[in-house]
């Protein structure tokens, strides 16, 4: 007889959803059908007479739980409620804060309140904001309660902001109370703390929930598993389904060790391994364990398919980020004409820095695209502020761009003294910039404020002689005179380092367009040159139509990409201290995450996989020579074939070399005879003019603006670029 449960499910499967009584621990590689065995198991719990609020399931998103409980019922289970931890916890502390004495209507502070309480109490125990951010300070508290830790077990006391956490520990949490709320991460240590402060409690849920399941369980941190252990103690109904090699979150607490010491908390514990791969050719499959191979803190498994081989990976050795990027978007715009749909696409990268030149190049080739979990490069906070910075210099009459940033970083202007300022300015007639430079308009503002926009008005003059070298120059001054990196990477949040990076490549993309308008070339008359250049370069990139109605490739980050799945999937930027991530060198344990962020970005793909790296990277305004990523290293060399366009080719060499082992024989005189003005023909991109030729030797390089409009940087040597004067026109 047809069973709608089990039908479909293979061995391993039906093992994890008919297993009975007692801990279960499901070990589910990519692409084995985990979720599908988490709901069928509800539903066979349901269908054999456990009631629905006897079953508590947990995971971390809304939409994860409300796509489980869609599909218990999908399959006649019935309904079902799936949790998140935060959303079950704070149903429990509605019934039960009581306890720890909060009202049953407490309130939950996102992060902006409880900035807005540390503000206060920072204020009040007389530590400005201008020393330490409220934000870097609430995300120290968020850090030590996810670790189930507090100031004393962390040794704060040897950092200055730690000294502060510790001062304002016990301050913060008496306020919260009193003011009969809860951050985020109270709901879950408050909860904790009652069910180990009042068995009689504890007692009760388990009797409530007999049966316990828990999603992505590689994902919980320290007090989410110690949560776990005291709703469900062993050797209880609690099954456990996650993968140890897709353990990624290690920056937001997540503790990979519970997965890996749970037998050791639930003896009895049986293990089931969901092996079969529903998803990836062989050779993919085979790519991404070998790989993943490497790692010592991991559940032995191995993945297996009955998928035939497949196509190989392709790899690409490019000179520069540039031709990385062009690369992508032309072999894009291949899978696209062989009748691939753009949806089916995906470009990742390890760090959203990465995505700048990728963008540029989906522009210039007219390949809609869509940046998943984020925002494009222009359009991130840091970015848009350094922008408006700029943008006043040109204008001084854009009261929005000034707007935006007279205050930030903070010069104790706030609300209330920029509408008196902007009241004084309409009153002279000027704009907002030049009311900053005018210390007469500043009579009703603070002590501080006065200050602040005289050092502004300061930098704003520097920065505006500076530019008349280029954008790079008028950048570095705003960012040396006004502290911005410092402001910007003082949240004490995860994403500090990504807004440095973010910097670091705006300030590339000013170099790189500065070095292209070198002297000697000419431009269009109508194309400003010089800072107002580069912002109209800038506006016409972020005004661009970059997805449309139809279907685009999706970007995105390795983090955003889990979970997901695609046809075709690119991984970019593959090189030491880019994937794995510098900040990893001296880290095993960072560096095995970053192995693992490796395996998911493999373990996307259906059906190709292109890598690429380049030689030369511009980072923070200079260029580094790069070196291939260790994780290229460790795949196995028979599956890797060599990509190139049609019209170069390429040897095999990993070395890091300055050579990129094209197999081109360049002619010495030509070269001598490319300089800027020069024009010449390219075999793929057609005629152009060489707008800037840099470096010598084997390092010269060339930036050439087609006429289709296009800029685009090679390698002189192994360019291909013939002067047209030595051809037929």
């Amino acid at each position: 007889m047809s069973d709608p449960i089990l039908d479909d499910l293979n061995e391993e499967q039906i093992a994890a959803v008919v297993h009975g009584e007692g801990p279960l621990m499901v070990l589910a590689g990519a692409g084995s059908g985990k979720t599908r065995v988490v709901t069928r198991r509800i539903a066979r719990l349901l269908r054999e007479g456990v009631r629905s609020g006897q079953i508590l399931a947990m995971t971390f998103t809304n939409k994860a739980a409300g796509e489980m409980a869609h599909r218990v019922q999908q399959i006649g289970g019935g309904f079902v409620r799936v949790a998140t931890f935060h959303s079950a916890c704070a149903r429990f502390l509605r019934q039960d804060g009581h306890l720890l004495g909060y009202p049953s209507d407490f309130t939950i502070y996102d992060v902006q309140d409880r900035d807005s309480v540390i503000k206060e109490l920072l204020e009040e125990h007389g530590v400005s904001s201008a020393q330490v951010k409220p934000s870097a300070i609430g995300n120290w508290i968020s850090k030590l309660k996810n670790a189930a830790l507090k100031p004393a077990d962390a040794m704060l006391r040897e950092h200055d902001i730690g000294r502060i956490v510790e001062r304002l520990w016990t301050p913060y949490h008496e306020r919260m109370q009193k003011q009969g709320a809860m951050d985020f991460d109270d709901l879950l240590v408050n909860f904790l703390t009652i069910l180990r402060e009042y068995p009689d409690v504890a007692e009760r849920y388990n009797a409530r929930f007999p049966w316990l399941l828990v999603d992505e369980f590689q994902d919980t941190n320290r007090v989410q598993y110690d949560l776990l252990k005291l709703l469900c103690p062993p050797p209880g109904n609690l099954c456990v389904v996650g993968d140890p090699d897709q353990s990624i979150y290690g920056f937001r607490g997540a503790e990979i060790r519970n997965i890996l010491d749970f037998e050791n908390d639930y003896p009895t514990t049986t293990i089931v391994r969901l092996e079969q791969n529903y998803r990836s050719s062989a050779n993919i499959l085979r790519a991404a364990e070998t790989v993943i191979a490497n790692n010592k803190m991991r559940k032995q498994k191995r993945l297996r398919t009955d998928a035939a081989p497949g196509l190989p990976l392709l790899r690409l050795k490019a000179g520069g980020a540039t031709e990385e990027a062009e690369t992508i978007a032309e072999r894009v715009r291949s899978l696209r004409a062989e009748g691939v749909g753009l949806d089916q696409i995906a470009v990742f990268y390890r760090a959203h820095w990465l995505s700048r030149s990728i963008e540029q190049a989906m522009k210039d080739q007219g390949v809609p695209y869509e940046i998943v979990g984020g925002l494009t490069f222009f359009e991130r906070r840091e970015i848009k502020d350094l922008l408006a910075y700029l943008r006043v210099l040109v204008n001084p009459l854009d009261d929005v761009s000034m707007g935006r940033i007279v205050n930030v970083p903070p010069r104790g202007l706030g609300k209330s003294g920029l509408e008196k300022l902007r009241s004084a300015a309409f009153a002279e007639g000027m704009s907002l910039r030049e009311a900053v430079a005018e210390p007469s308009l500043h009579a009703e503002l603070g002590t501080k404020a006065k200050k602040g926009l005289a050092e502004l008005a300061k930098v704003l003059a520097a920065a505006q002689e500076a530019s008349r070298l280029g954008a790079h120059p008028a950048l570095k001054v705003v960012l040396e005179g006004t502290g911005y990196l410092k402001h910007a990477t003082g949240f004490g949040d995860a994403e500090d380092s990504t807004r440095e990076e973010n910097i670091a490549e705006l300030v590339s993309d000013t170099v790189e367009f500065d070095d292209r308008e070198e002297e000697g070339v000419e431009a269009p008359e109508d194309e400003p040159r010089g800072l107002a250049g580069y912002l109209q370069h800038v506006a016409l990139l972020t005004s661009a139509d970059t997805k449309g109605e139809g279907p685009a490739v999706q970007m995105m980050t390795v983090h955003a990409a889990k979970g997901l799945e695609f046809d075709h999937v690119f991984v970019a930027g593959l090189e030491e201290g880019v994937f794995p991530s510098m900040r990893t060198a001296d880290d095993p344990e960072g560096l095995e995450e970053e192995r693992r962020l490796a395996y998911v970005a493999l373990t996307r793909a259906r059906v190709s996989l292109f890598l690429s790296t380049a030689r030369e990277r511009m980072v923070a305004g200079s260029t580094e020579t790069m070196r291939p990523s260790r994780f290229l290293k460790e795949l196995p060399p028979d599956l890797l074939e060599n990509y190139a366009p049609e019209w170069r080719r390429y040897d095999a060499d990993d070395s890091g070399s300055s050579s990129v082992g094209w197999t081109v024989t360049p002619d010495p005189e030509a070269l001598q005879a490319l300089r800027p003005g020069s024009r010449v023909r390219h075999d793929l991109y057609g005629r152009g003019a060489i707008r800037r030729v840099a470096g010598r030797g084997t390092s010269a390089r060339a930036v050439v603006r087609f006429d289709d409009g296009v800029e685009r940087e090679f390698v002189l040597e192994y360019a291909g670029l013939r002067l047209l004067e030595d051809m037929e026109t």
